[in-house]
């Protein structure tokens, strides 16, 4: 017997394997498994992200926000797919938790001007974050790890509120409770990866919660305290990353 694909690599190169192949099994993946609805739209994707970038740098609202829109309907069609496909309720979960947050990218556009638009998106998102989090839980049962990594998670963001000195009054308390719940979809999603490392989707879904979160962090740096383009860029390729690889995660592990 000759190990082949995955089974060959050590680990290191194994996870980067999963990665690549948007799968996370811990056998050899066959031709169909590489074959994924991801995978098709993979290049795609990342053509639109790039011209959705180009139309926010060039503050072409209308063209901007179709585009953002565009990106998360294609993922949440990707999950509609894979559910007719075979029916899971964590696949289920996961297409009505990214189509919220398709409602949730539109009304974001607004952040600068309409606080209320705004907030109509973090509830938007809110609300996606709850159908992300019965997912995982539908996924994997809750680990006391997960309360570890919260903690870090949450005073990583009250530190950056305090240091930076951000006016979210605005949008109180709902940005509070958002922030509560990205952090929860996050360490939930890391506690699972890092508790089975070799079940199905674990590691995409990890590191899709952990872009997710992060993409939130350095929105509040924009928002809040730094207004470059830059940063406005490294923000919405940390959540479109992120987006991308809980979508995966989810096809792979239903």
């Amino acid at each position: 017997y000759y190990k082949t694909g995955r089974d060959a690599l050590p680990l290191p190169q194994s996870l980067i394997y999963d990665i690549l192949f948007l799968t996370n099994s811990k056998h050899s993946p066959t031709h169909t498994e590489k074959e994924t609805v991801m995978q098709f739209i993979l290049l795609p994707f990342a053509l639109c992200f790039l011209l959705y970038i180009r139309q926010e740098n060039r503050y072409h609202f209308w063209a901007a926000t179709a585009l953002k829109v565009t990106l998360t309907l294609t993922l949440a069609l990707c999950l509609l797919v894979a559910l007719l496909r075979r029916y899971s309720p964590v696949l289920l979960a996961a297409n009505l938790g990214m189509v919220l947050c398709a409602g949730g990218d539109y009304f974001l556009q607004y952040i600068r001007r309409s606080p209320g638009k705004f907030t109509c998106g973090i509830l938007l998102f809110s609300l996606g974050h709850v159908c992300n989090l019965v997912a995982l839980f539908l996924l994997a049962p809750f680990r006391l790890s997960a309360l570890a990594v919260l903690a870090g998670l949450l005073a990583l963001a009250l530190a950056l509120k305090g240091i930076g000195r951000w006016d979210t009054s605005e949008n109180e308390p709902w940005l509070t409770i958002y922030i509560g719940l990205v952090a929860m979809t996050a360490a939930q999603s890391l506690s699972a990866a890092i508790a089975v490392p070799g079940a199905p989707g674990s590691l995409l879904l990890g590191l899709g919660g952990l872009l997710f979160f992060l993409s939130d962090i350095v929105l509040g740096i924009w928002n809040y305290q730094k207004n470059h383009i830059l940063v406005a860029n490294l923000n919405w390729l940390l959540y479109f990353s992120g987006q991308f690889l809980l979508c995966a995660g989810y096809i792979a592990a239903a």
